[in-house]
């Protein structure tokens, strides 16, 4: 919606995606309407590859969009010498974490021992983001 509206080009640093704004553009909105007219009555797939050419989500847009903020966090987590990650502390997620097939650092979890995870700690929310825009449409 952002290419449509003019509001982003990519690699364009006077049109970042994080500066995008669609309120009041018809195109944008006219694309919106386009994907939601169908409604449950065809694969959202499909309805994204006849409306933008292509069927599947991507996060590369939603890791573009938090960049500045990744950028932020990751110097001011150096900046200040943060701790980054956590330590498996009991057994209380113990099913979760059998059931998802992960790995907790540090002292925890089937003796994993290893680097703290440093990405993950600013990678979840934009994980989670991700999930979450996929589950909508």
């Amino acid at each position: 919606m952002c290419r449509t509206a003019g509001q982003y080009v990519p690699g364009d640093p006077r049109k970042p995606l994080h500066k995008c704004d669609i309120y009041r553009q018809p195109a944008a909105g006219n694309l919106l309407k386009q994907l939601m007219a169908k409604g449950a009555s065809q694969p959202w797939q499909e309805v994204l590859q006849e409306t933008l050419g292509e069927g599947r989500l991507d996060g590369t847009a939603l890791r573009e969009y938090f960049a500045p903020l990744e950028e932020w966090l990751r110097q001011e987590n150096l900046r200040t010498n943060e701790y980054l990650g956590w330590n498996y502390d009991g057994v209380y997620c113990k099913r979760s974490i059998e059931t998802a097939g992960l790995q907790v650092f540090g002292d925890g979890y089937n003796g994993v021992q290893g680097q703290q995870g440093a990405d993950s700690l600013y990678l979840l929310p934009l994980i989670l983001s991700t999930f979450y825009i996929s589950f909508q449409f």
